[in-house]
């Protein structure tokens, strides 16, 4: 009777052992923000105006990568001035000026890296910030092949390879 319990403990290990791989291989890869939601309301459009380019990158060393682009708009303008010629009788310089006003455009790559874990039975995806050593936990609530929902407090977030 203890073989038969022994070997069936053996056999529940090793399937474990092979989910928790396959998980891992699915988790493994490079994920681009598909949808965006903040309290059950879509604001998609929202994240990508602000995170523009959002990519998440978990590689099997269990190091992650978050990339994105902000983008800031400034008004600004130039003031040109030219010198047309010289009026002799009034003796004084004919000067032209013209102001240019344009949208002065910054984009700011953001990277973040640091560890990456499974906690809490493999249904939480915690990431550890190497520069600050700030932790981020998400829930798993979908993880196939080619899908990842993740959420965190009233955020849900969906990803795609």
């Amino acid at each position: 009777m203890k073989k038969i319990l022994f070997a069936l403990l053996a056999l529940t290990l090793v399937f474990a052992a092979c989910n928790k791989k396959a998980f891992l291989k699915k988790l493994v890869g490079t994920w681009k923000i598909d949808r965006y939601l903040f309290d059950g309301l879509e604001r998609t459009l929202y994240f990508d105006t602000t995170f523009r380019d959002y990519t998440l990158l978990l590689n099997e060393d269990q190091i992650y990568a978050i990339n994105y682009n902000t983008y800031s708009f400034a008004p600004d303008s130039i003031i040109l001035v030219d010198t047309l010629g010289y009026d002799s009788v009034n003796m004084v310089y004919v000067i032209n000026s013209d102001t240019l006003r344009f949208m002065d455009t910054t984009i700011t790559p953001y990277m973040e890296t640091g560890k990456w874990d499974l906690i809490n039975s493999d249904e939480d995806l915690q990431l550890r910030n190497d520069a600050n050593n700030n932790v981020s936990i998400y829930r798993i609530l979908e993880l196939t092949r080619k899908d990842l929902k993740l959420k965190k407090g009233n955020e849900e977030f969906y990803f795609g390879k």
